[in-house]
């Protein structure tokens, strides 16, 4: 799971940033990897046509 903050304002992006300010219980833990269902949810990474696609892409800036 990623997160992605987004703000226009100075502190509110410093506060989005600092993501070390907790720490989660051994209960916690145990939740969040029992959410991990072995499988993506968007794509197959196991698919050579997807690796294919990905390795190829090219980012234009």
């Amino acid at each position: 799971m990623v997160s992605i903050p987004k703000s226009v304002h100075r502190e509110r992006i410093e506060e989005n940033i600092d993501i070390f300010d907790f720490e989660l219980s051994e209960a916690e833990m145990g939740e969040v990897a029992s959410l991990d269902r072995g499988a993506s949810e968007i794509v197959d990474h196991g698919d050579p046509a997807f690796i294919h696609t990905i390795g190829t892409m090219r980012i234009h800036g």
